[in-house]
């Protein structure tokens, strides 16, 4: 054999024993590492369009230099870049490769054609491969970022900055898209896709429009370990708030370890099926262009039907979290908000801080007509962590008689000047609120810190072992219907108002509330306010006269009269 292993320089082919194999590249090829190269008398030309052996053992090496392909071709062989090579495809052509193949992360395919690694032995793909620069705010990485996801289902970024032009939109399926980190704050520490728009979403996953059934959707999508971000300021003006992920009629997706910092709305899901948002992150401190917008952490969009039970289904939010630093110009933030139908969805270990208002669902029940019926069913929150909000913690209004919700251990910490803690306005169908802890801040200065546990104009309230701790309202029930409310209140510190639970216009419904704290912390026990509530059933043995200011006349009081407590049940009618 001969030992010169130059290659051809009009067209590359490789020959094993008798078998013809393809290669339509033509540019000199030579390799770089002399001892693994073929050797002359293994290399001849063929006719281009034929194709290689997929068992061929045959690895092609092409060393420094452009190599071009003039016409689709196929490759079964491996493939291997030496440092400076690159494969230029002419427009309208396709390399496929249906080997291993491996190259630096660099840039190694240039050319208008496409590149094809879908099928092959290549375990995952770099958008660097197709001219993507991290780290320089000059290179828009959007075209290499859309070209890598066309040629391979399993994308890496490195832990650097992307900067894109333009929403990176993603409608392939079984895609996945890791990056290298998603929590740091300098240079190195994670991956950031960095947006030059304050109008445009970051990451756009799944079809602009609904497919004709959910089957038809988006499927398999997994997206992991970076942030999602912009360079320049939201734009206030516009309708419909900038994301940083914006998913939508997708189904069997996983979104894990993505932080979305910066946005008009950190994620969004609309037409969400049997999916999962992970350990997901929304953080915002920069002021908008403009007046304030407001800003939502995660907008869970039940506005429209689906063709299913809500606007998502099957939707699981676990360990996600929303805060926001420093005094940025935004408007009514929420760090949760379920607008509409929110049937089937399981929010677990949610998390806010400095948020105004931790979990908002907003039922819209005229707005969703009859597909409330179905929209408003199968909702869970369990253990939500809302910490210093400065206007709600949970906010539930506006849902339809077929609604059924469960909310399961609230931690909520009121700011200085907060309506509530929990509250719940226009509620129809069922609430139930089991355990959980409120609790107020002591500020002399503001006077008071909100309601702990504030229901109005509500039916079918459940709530079981709510705690509240040092609140100047701990309990207040306005307009209530068929509610029950076992509870305990202690002010150790605080001063209330007046009464630790206050009544007004509330029917049909059972009080079991102990009460406690520093000696006369309260003025009231249980204060019914008017004569309109009435079919009460009081239960005042928890109470602790020490605790009242004015001692055992205090401890159920109608209107202005002290109501006495009979025997030892301490069980009091209102009829």
């Amino acid at each position: 054999m001969a030992s010169d292993p130059m290659i051809d320089r009009r067209s590359l082919v490789t020959r094993l024993g008798g078998a013809a194999m393809v290669g339509a590249l033509s540019a000199p090829v030579t390799s770089v590492d002399q001892a693994s190269a073929r050797p002359a008398d293994e290399v001849r030309a063929i006719a281009s369009g034929e194709a290689l052996p997929q068992d061929s053992p045959t690895v092609l090496t092409l060393a420094q230099g452009r190599h071009s392909i003039a016409r689709s071709t196929t490759i079964n062989s491996g493939v291997v870049l030496m440092p400076g090579a690159s494969i230029d495809v002419a427009p309208g052509q396709t390399l496929t490769i249906l080997g291993d193949f491996s190259a630096p992360v660099a840039p190694v395919f240039t050319g208008s054609g496409q590149v094809n690694l879908n099928a092959s032995r290549c375990h995952a793909a770099f958008p660097e491969w197709w001219g993507a620069v991290a780290d320089d705010p000059a290179v828009d990485c959007l075209p290499a970022l859309q070209a890598s996801i066309a040629a391979h289902p399993f994308i890496i970024l490195r832990a650097a900055d992307y900067h894109i032009s333009g929403t990176f939109r993603i409608n392939r399926p079984y895609l996945r898209i890791w990056g290298a980190g998603y929590r740091g704050t300098r240079p190195g520490e994670g991956t950031r896709l960095i947006l030059r728009s304050g109008a445009a979403d970051v990451v756009h996953v799944g079809p602009r429009s609904r497919p004709s059934q959910v089957n038809d959707f988006l499927e398999g999508v997994d997206l992991r370990w970076l942030d999602l971000t912009r360079s320049m300021p939201i734009d206030a003006s516009l309708d419909r708030q900038p994301a940083g992920l914006r998913a939508q009629f997708v189904l069997f997706c996983q979104f894990e370890a993505v932080s979305s910092s910066q946005n008009g709305v950190g994620f969004v899901a609309k037409g969400v099926v049997r999916s999962a948002f992970r350990d997901c992150i929304a953080f915002r401190s920069f002021d908008g262009a403009g007046a304030g917008a407001p800003f939502r952490g995660f907008l869970l969009d039940g506005d429209d039907s689906i063709g299913l039970a809500g606007g998502n289904a099957s939707l699981f939010l676990t360990d996600c979290n929303v805060s926001v630093g420093g005094a940025p110009n935004i408007a009514d933030p929420v760090g949760l908000l379920l607008s509409g139908g929110f049937a089937d969805t399981y929010v677990t270990n949610f998390e806010t801080t400095h948020v105004a208002t931790g979990i908002r669902v907003a039922g819209k029940t005229a707005d969703l007509g009859a597909q409330s019926i179905v929209a408003h069913a199968n909702l869970h929150i369990r253990m939500p962590i809302i910490d210093q909000c400065s206007a709600i913690g949970i906010d539930i209004a506006d849902t339809s008689e077929h609604a059924l919700i469960e909310l399961s251990q609230p931690y909520v910490a009121l700011a200085p000047r907060a309506t509530a803690g929990i509250r719940v306005d226009r509620m129809r169908g069922a609430l139930s609120i089991l355990g959980g802890q409120v609790l107020g801040r002591i500020d002399a200065a503001a006077k008071g810190n909100g309601v702990g546990l504030l229901v109005h104009d509500s039916n079918g309230l459940s709530v079981t072992g709510l705690k509240l701790l040092d609140l100047r309202q701990p309990i207040r029930l306005e307009q209530c219907q068929q509610a029950s409310v076992q509870a305990w209140v202690g002010n150790p510190s605080q001063l209330a108002l007046d009464a630790a639970v206050r009544l007004q216009g509330c029917v049909q419904s059972r009080l079991a509330v102990q009460i406690g704290g520093r000696t006369g912390a309260f003025q009231r026990g249980i204060h019914i306010i008017d004569a309109n509530s009435t079919d009460l059933r009081i239960d005042a043995m928890g109470i602790d006269l020490g605790a009242l200011a004015g001692g055992a006349a205090a401890r159920v009081v109608l209107g202005g009269r002290s109501m006495a407590v009979p025997g030892r049940s301490a069980g009091i009618l209102v009829e």
